[in-house]
């Protein structure tokens, strides 16, 4: 397995590419510039498919994304139940611990109101929040764990697209999504519906992969957060600010917590290792729990090799995640 191959990163040196590719527009979705270059490509290798996706980085704003993305009608078919099992697992575990990052930062700025959680899953996000203070609602593709939510936490939930759910301007004083933006197909109108939920003054707090973070740089085409081709468009600090402040939100607080996706991306690479030798790996939608020594030993790696730099990549906005609040004006500009 060569470096090219196994790092395979354009972005540097690729020429501006042609202006379309079978009639699709190459025009940044978050500022609208014309002409980026090749950034990388990668396949889906949580499920170890071969198919593999392209993506482009715009010039200006540093937005990266799938020009071709899989169709809306497509896309089913790469969010397996093992993909779903592997997200509630991951909501879900330490449940207190796991959202403490995002329920402290709200409660800088809010300690009770409408609090709606947009890709809420199974609720586990939810069911932190105080229910004597706080109304909680929800948006969940999934009937099925949508329906889970609601067992969860109470909340009102609504079931389907959330670019559909009928809530009239000016409804929360708090919006929440976390691991979702980078999912969604057209980022500036979800965020302009967004906008337009919140009440004056109220925020909207997310979190989503950094792409210009250390371990993107170090792992390129088998960093975890490319998630491909479920991440759509993929976020820098420099185009999520970018995008917010044209869409008229303000920002508060965006900083790259010291999270990391080093061990999966580590076993990106292993698998390939060892599928390059003749074996068959399992992926990471089927991979089973680790055993206590195994876990023993990835934690004495976590806290001696792996946290160290990722405190020091955090402070230089360069951590493997962003964690942001934008505020709606109090007064329309």
């Amino acid at each position: 397995m060569s470096q090219p191959d196994a790092f395979h990163r354009t972005g540097q040196t690729a020429a501006v590419l042609e202006p379309e590719i079978k009639g699709i527009a190459l025009a940044c979705p978050l500022c609208g510039a014309e002409g980026p270059a090749d950034f990388l490509f990668a396949p889906d290798r949580f499920h170890l498919r071969t198919e593999t996706y392209r993506l482009v980085r715009c010039s200006k704003c540093t937005c990266v994304w799938q020009p071709v993305p899989p169709a809306p009608e497509e896309m089913g078919t790469h969010y397996t139940e093992d993909y779903h099992n592997a997200i509630m697992r991951a909501g879900e575990s330490n449940t207190s611990a796991r959202w403490k990052l995002q329920h402290d930062l709200i409660a800088e700025f809010k300690q009770g109101g409408r609090i709606l959680d947009i890709g809420c899953s199974s609720g586990a996000f939810l069911t932190t929040m105080d229910k004597g203070k706080w109304e909680l609602y929800g948006t969940e593709l999934s009937r099925e764990t949508a329906e889970l939510a609601r067992k969860n936490t109470g909340a009102t939930i609504f079931t389907g697209e959330a670019s559909e759910a009928p809530y009239p301007p000016d409804s929360f004083d708090v919006i929440t999504s976390f691991d979702l933006l980078e999912h969604v197909y057209d980022p500036r109108p979800f965020l302009n519906r967004v906008l337009e939920w919140l009440k004056p003054g109220g925020i909207y707090c997310l979190n989503l992969p950094n792409i210009d973070s250390w371990e993107s740089r170090l792992f390129g085409s088998y960093w975890y957060g490319l998630e491909m081709p479920r991440h759509i468009t993929h976020f820098s600090p420099t185009s999520l600010a970018h995008v917010m402040k044209s869409l008229g939100f303000e920002q508060a607080v965006l900083v790259t917590p010291p999270t990391t996706y080093v061990e999966r991306s580590a076993n990106y690479v292993n698998s390939a290792v060892w599928s390059t030798l003749g074996f068959h790996p399992v992926s990471q939608a089927e991979a089973k729990t680790d055993g206590l020594l195994w876990k023993a030993i990835r934690k004495g790696l976590r806290i001696t090799l792996v946290a160290p730099f990722a405190q020091i990549a955090s402070r230089s906005q360069a951590g493997g995640s962003i964690l942001a609040v934008f505020r709606k004006p109090l007064q329309a500009k």
